[in-house]
């Protein structure tokens, strides 16, 4: 029996990828161009979707024997799930997979920007030992301070906990889908209006997807309303935050710092203005990028495609509605 074929669009844990090609033929075009993956398509049954490749209607139309999408990862914003719905095609996802490695993260580029780590490493690289008695450089302590999180889903929830446990921080949640009772017994205070949430913070750090609904969420009236010397930290999604507002209140030293791991558009520019602020750590969309979150990431998304490919409903469905009608090649 001839095997089917999955193309990997980015490297995979190779756990993840000695597994898939177990039972199907694999393609890596990693470094390949768009149209040259645009001609591999015709020939594949399933795809293994990093965050680069976008799947909309034209890829999904050259994939005429395509049964189905494994988005390696949490974020579907590279993948048109209403199109693939309409042709029949089911979309899985890793919904599991980044939450303790991006909440992590989080925090640790909230500790980071709050002791100044980055401007403190460079100094010390540099043989700038003295900055350590300069008082503009000193760091906050977190041990009170209060954390406002957008988006209450897991990630948001997982670092809402660290904080929480580790650093008795309060909490307050802007989401308009989670249940207000569910974040009250949760042990925060769910907050309507986000602008008057970041009136009351000292954090606020950024775990929404990004939808047309969500698009420049943190807008520049949320960001000048933030505590004087607040910190500001995304790790969802670029253009949930305005960069332009963000580089403005920096500039005007109404904000402590930011910890920023996306951006709009990615990769920044070579001289992109958040290079320029000493109290900004940066770093490359790698918050889920850990041993352990990407092989789990890795080898929950190639079992799910796996099970489609062998006729067994996948564990992770998007939309669960496509799975009794999905397409048969």
């Amino acid at each position: 029996m001839t095997k089917k074929t999955v193309m990997v669009t980015k490297p995979l844990h190779l756990d993840a990828l000695h597994r898939l090609e177990q039972e199907v033929e694999v393609l890596t075009p990693f470094e390949a161009s768009r149209e040259e993956i645009m001609v591999l398509l015709a020939g594949v049954h399933g795809v293994v979707l990093g965050g680069a490749f976008p799947m909309g209607p034209e890829a999904l139309d050259r994939a005429v024997k395509l049964e189905v999408v494994g988005r390696h990862g949490v974020g579907l914003d590279n993948v048109d799930i209403t199109a693939a719905s309409e042709r029949r095609i089911p979309v899985t996802y890793t919904p599991y997979g980044p939450t303790e490695s991006t909440a992590e993260h989080a925090l640790m580029l909230i500790l980071a920007t709050a002791r100044r780590v980055a401007q403190l490493d460079r100094a010390v690289r540099a043989d700038d030992w003295p900055i350590r008695d300069r008082l503009e450089v000193m760091g906050r302590e977190l041990d009170g301070m209060v954390l406002g999180v957008v988006g209450f889903g897991r990630i948001g929830r997982r670092l809402a906990e660290m904080c929480r446990d580790a650093l008795h921080m309060a909490v307050l949640v802007y989401d308009p889908y989670a249940d207000a009772d569910m974040v009250a017994a949760w042990g925060a205070e769910p907050v309507a209006d986000l602008v008057d949430l970041a009136g009351r913070v000292d954090v606020l750090s950024v775990h929404a997807p990004l939808t047309p609904g969500t698009r420049g969420l943190v807008s520049r009236e949320v960001i000048r309303a933030l505590k004087p010397g607040a910190m500001l930290v995304n790790t969802s999604r670029g253009p949930l935050v305005d960069e332009g507002a963000l580089v403005e209140a920096l500039a005007d030293g109404l904000l402590g710092g930011a910890g920023i791991d996306v951006y709009d558009p990615q990769p920044p520019a070579p001289e992109h203005p958040l290079y320029h602020f000493d109290q900004v750590v940066l770093t490359p969309h790698v918050a889920s990028f850990t041993v352990e979150g990407r092989r789990r990431m890795g080898l929950t998304v190639v079992e799910d495609v796996l099970r489609a490919l062998r006729g067994e409903r996948p564990e992770y469905l998007v939309d669960p509605e496509v799975w009794e009608k999905r397409r048969r090649v």
